[in-house]
């Protein structure tokens, strides 16, 4: 157990497997990079040697400043607190932003040369959700009722996508990058597929309440989608590899928790075991539920 003395925004693991690292914001515009000291030992003393090693040298153009803090543990002073951290799939870049219009508050952030830096200079609409593309540099933004891509090479808007949603709250990304998944606060779930239109492929409303969070299956075929109605739905979504037969879109099973609603809010988010299809979802009371 880590206290870390201020509540906690957003945690993501990073995706690489020889590492034990973690990517932590929190609500006093902090962003730390941390051991999570669970699992393998050899991972463990390899983060905390690589972190160790790790060297920012300031210069003009930087934005931002990191501090090694010892203990395997990496400070980032964002200077606003960040809704959310996500990691690029190669474990060296990873993103932070803020609910807000300003593109002052979304920052890439380099971990290997301890470098900050803002990849827009004026941003369009208010910004809900952020995603890197899982194999081209791309970077997906969602504002309430659009995602946009952006070249990060070319530092250039790519293409611009109709979410389906009126508020966009959620965003997941394929493993080939060619599809995306989005909820919204207006309770309306879309699968836009990219090689067919820059409109949603299919779109259902079977939700009672906001959708917080999507997740997809590594192995299996599988999608949910969590919300404040306390379910869980989950979808058979084959994704076809032939272009003249439609994907696939199933809704398979609604799963009901007993967590009490706060403030409106229920399941918060959920992931699929990784090689099981088991689902495990987190709960605004503090809960986890592992639905097998």
């Amino acid at each position: 157990t880590v206290n870390l003395e201020d509540p906690i925004t957003s945690v993501a693991y990073c995706p690489l497997r020889n590492w034990t690292l973690l990517a932590v914001t929190v609500e006093s515009n902090k962003m730390i990079l941390m051991n999570s000291y669970c699992g393998d030992r050899h991972r463990v003393t390899a983060t905390t040697d690589y972190l160790s090693k790790l060297r920012y040298e300031s210069s003009e153009s930087d934005t931002l400043e990191w501090k090694y803090q010892g203990k395997g543990k990496m400070l980032i002073d964002l200077g606003y607190v960040a809704r959310q951290v996500v990691w690029h799939h190669k474990g060296d870049y990873f993103a932070t932003f803020a609910n807000s219009k300003s593109p002052k508050l979304i920052y890439i952030h380099q971990l290997s040369k301890c470098k900050s830096q803002r990849p827009f200079s004026r941003l369009k609409g208010l910004m809900t959700a952020l995603l890197f593309h899982p194999c081209e540099p791309l970077l997906f933004v969602g504002t309430q009722r659009y995602i946009r891509i952006y070249d990060l090479a070319k530092c250039q808007l790519k293409k611009k996508i109709m979410s389906g949603s009126q508020w966009v709250s959620s965003m997941h990304v394929d493993f080939g990058g060619d599809n995306v998944f989005v909820g919204g606060h207006d309770r309306i779930f879309s699968w836009i597929d990219l090689q067919l239109s820059s409109k949603p492929w299919k779109s259902v409303k079977h939700h009672t309440a906001a959708i917080r969070a999507i997740t997809q299956h590594t192995r299996y075929p599988l999608v949910a989608t969590v919300s404040d109605d306390s379910t869980a739905i989950v979808y058979y979504a084959r994704i076809s590899s032939d272009p003249l037969k439609e994907n696939e879109f199933v809704p398979v099973r609604r799963l009901r928790t007993q967590t009490p609603q706060r403030n409106g809010l229920s399941i918060l988010a959920a992931i699929f075991h990784p090689s099981q299809p088991w689902l495990i979802t987190a709960h605004v009371d503090g809960s986890i539920a592992l639905f097998t």
